[in-house]
């Protein structure tokens, strides 16, 4: 089962999202850096790493737990942009509502993965 990372599409659009959650979390108030900020960021970086970590799982079983892991944090990211579209209003709407789309879509890549691996047990 265990396959190289890199070569998962999944992992590809979660470390560009990770880069562009970056970019934009340098924008929020300096006030929110070890709250909001920080959250977005750690919440982000997970999606990435738990696909690898899982990438390189020897069974479905358990490549399926780390896609888990990346799905939650997927929610977390949305519902901490979402809380950025509530709070900081002057923040260019255009660039929140689109990382919201993107994690919807990675979040979908990534439950319809899982579905995927459940049916080869």
């Amino acid at each position: 089962m265990s396959q190289d990372c890199h070569q998962l599409e999944i992992w590809q659009r979660a470390m560009a999202y990770v880069t562009r959650i970056y970019e934009f979390s340098a924008r929020l108030p300096e006030e929110e850096r070890y709250n909001l900020t920080a959250q977005l960021r750690r919440a982000a970086t997970s999606v990435p790493l738990n696909i690898a970590e899982g990438a390189g799982c020897g069974t479905n079983g358990e490549f399926t737990r780390f896609l888990t892991y990346a799905y939650r944090s997927l929610k977390e990211v949305v519902t901490c942009l979402e809380l950025c579209e509530r709070l900081f209003p002057a923040l260019p709407p255009e660039s929140v509502s689109t990382l919201i789309d993107e994690g919807n879509q990675i979040s979908r890549m990534t439950h319809s993965l899982i579905q995927r691996l459940g049916a080869r047990h």
